[in-house]
């Protein structure tokens, strides 16, 4: 999950996708067709001869009931084993954190939210290794919330339940404390390239290592930190889930932005370096695609236990999860366990059991650091799934002392309930910007019901009177997104007169659910025909604007969010909405939009 994503779209037939984990789409520089390496020969080449078909169900079933790595600790072996045996019939609970404030796993302040919410305590719960490495790893502060992690995951397992960790890898090179590329956070960004650790940075397959390169040096520095993390868990008998490089594709982290072939490269120098070098033997092992289709991304079946998707949709219990899985089957068969490593509302235990979907484990975003996920699923349907014999609480854990290891699934239960009107409790405020009686608002009123429907339009700012934006460098605006459930991405764009009728946007923005912020727009990334313009192209075009949008595309958005002084190069006003005009909508779906405040 990014921490804040920016969102990079090419228009609104472009995105006409499911999105998953507010992800951006514009990163999929992996060759979908490109063979699944299964057998890598070792932690400088990646061969990947040994599949021809991304389809040919590699990963065919039955599921193994022994992780991946050979010589895994006892504690790892029953950790897979647990979750193999009960792959199918029950789901394992679960919660990130972000602030982690305590080493007493039940103090957590979002485990003690997810217990208010649900009743019961997390059996798996998520940590990260946000603040472990990087230019600021060894600054006190960033050393005392990873000690106070791997603390709080010792209690965990110590009672019986599941630690998880996930990394957000800052630049390795150390130039800047960040993860993020400039497509996730154009104010604080990485510019750290990987693939200059290869022999040759312009490989589209085999990818070897330069083993006396900096970058390499640097990248296995990095790894070498955290697998020195999971050696004292080990020697304390405890075993984790592990989740590197998450959400594969996903351009908005460094690790994602160099293809499928250079990904895999640097996937499976992480599992060897760890593995075979290192010594770390109580993991498992879980590739995160950004999407279920990433099949050019995959590092080797021999190399992860479980494959996982980030599923976000605030109005989806179900569709979303359905459709997930039956993708995931389609394209990695059966052989492997299926997990949501993150999400927002939970996937509902009746609906996935009535469609024959299995996920191991499922893990909401964390509520502390303004997250508010935990607020995505209503209490009704919390407690319905939390007292169901197929979710698996804390409560319900066996204790890692008397588990024993088996070789058939667990017995078969009863769900015990139905999703139906479960989630008719949801209630949808209605809330105002405070300066609403002297400051006029554009608001966009958003009424999409379900992920079935989409809420999407280009809403005209001006029409009239186009200032000269032939120099134009970057865009700002004041939004107020009042839902605190869902977060919304939008963009700007530009129509050109006859007889052209030419159209453009740039990158765009992501506020998040209750968020009130100013989005900063960079002009010089405006593309036409999903090509970005330069020099004399760029000049000419925003010379000839006709028309400036604001463009809205929210999947089963439900909710106002509010506009306020578009201004260019912080001088020049397209539209501050301080006085009464008429609001078009065009190509509009479940978008209406008007002027409010300021006596309007």
């Amino acid at each position: 999950m990014s921490i804040r994503k920016s969102i990079f779209t090419l228009g609104l037939a472009a995105l006409a996708t499911t999105f998953i984990a507010c992800s951006d789409d514009s990163s999929s520089s992996g060759d979908p067709t490109a063979p699944i390496n299964d057998n890598p020969t070792d932690s400088t080449t990646v061969n990947d001869s040994t599949a021809t078909n991304p389809n040919n169900n590699t990963n065919a079933g039955p599921i193994s009931y022994q992780p991946v790595t050979a010589g895994a600790t006892e504690s790892a072996q029953k950790l897979y084993n647990f979750l193999a045996t009960n792959y199918g019939v029950k789901t394992v609970s679960g919660v990130m954190t972000g602030d982690v404030s305590s080493a007493t796993v039940k103090e957590l302040p979002d485990v003690v939210s997810f217990n208010e919410h649900s009743g019961k305590y997390p059996a798996l719960v998520g940590f990260d290794f946000l603040f472990a490495t990087g230019v600021k790893g060894n600054d006190a502060w960033y050393k005392s919330y990873t000690q106070m992690a791997l603390d709080a995951a010792k209690d965990l397992w110590n009672q019986g339940g599941i630690p998880a960790f996930t990394w957000h890898w800052k630049d390795p090179s150390d130039a800047i404390d960040a993860f993020y590329t400039k497509s996730g956070n154009a104010s604080e960004y990485t510019e750290f390239d990987f693939t200059q650790g290869f022999v040759d940075p312009a490989c589209t397959a085999n990818c070897t290592w330069n083993t006396e390169s900096a970058t390499y040096i640097q990248l296995v520095s990095d790894i070498d930190e955290i697998a020195d993390m999971f050696l004292a868990l080990q020697e304390a008998g405890v075993a984790a889930i592990f989740r590197p490089l998450h959400e594969a594709s996903g351009a908005w982290f460094w690790w994602g932005t160099k293809g499928g072939a250079a990904f895999q490269a640097l996937y499976n120098l992480v599992y060897d370096e760890m593995v075979s070098v290192k010594g770390v033997k109580n993991l498992v092992w879980v590739w995160n695609p950004e999407y279920a289709s990433d099949t050019g991304w995959n590092p080797g079946a021999t190399k992860y236990d479980v494959i996982s998707l980030d599923i976000y949709d605030v109005w989806d219990y179900s569709g979303k999860y359905t459709k997930a899985y039956a993708e995931l089957t389609t394209n990695y068969g059966n052989g492997k366990m299926f997990a949501v490593s993150e999400n927002g509302p939970i996937p509902d235990m009746s609906v996935m059991a009535a469609n024959n979907t299995k996920w191991a484990w499922w893990m909401p975003w964390y509520q502390t650091w303004d997250g508010k996920y935990l607020d995505h699923t209503v209490a009704a349907v919390w407690k319905a799934n939390m007292e169901s014999p197929c979710t698996i609480s804390l409560e319900s854990m066996p204790g890692w002392d008397n588990y024993t290891i088996s070789n058939a699934p667990v017995a078969a239960c009863e769900v015990g309930y139905e999703l139906g009107a479960l989630d008719t409790a949801r209630v949808i405020e209605e809330v105002f910007p405070a300066d609403l009686e002297t400051n006029g608002w554009l608001k966009a009123k958003l009424s999409a019901g379900g992920e079935e429907d989409t809420a999407k339009g280009n809403v005209v700012i001006l029409d009239t009177d186009i200032p000269d934006l032939s120099s134009a460098q970057k865009l700002t605006m004041k939004v107020y997104n009042t839902n605190k459930l869902s977060g919304i991405w939008f963009t700007v764009a530009f129509l050109t007169g006859a007889p052209d009728w030419a159209w453009a946007q740039p990158e765009g923005c992501w506020v998040n659910p209750g968020e009130e912020t100013t989005c900063e727009i960079d002009l010089k990334t405006t593309a036409k025909d999903k090509v970005v313009l330069e020099g004399e192209d760029y000049t000419t075009f925003m010379s000839s604007v006709a028309k400036v949008y604001i463009e809205i595309y929210a999947v089963g958005f439900n909710g106002s969010v509010y506009y306020d002084a578009v201004t260019v190069d912080g001088t020049t006003v397209i539209n501050n909405f301080d006085t009464a005009q008429k609001i078009t909508v065009e190509e509009g779906s479940f978008v209406e939009a008007s002027i409010v405040g300021n006596g309007n």
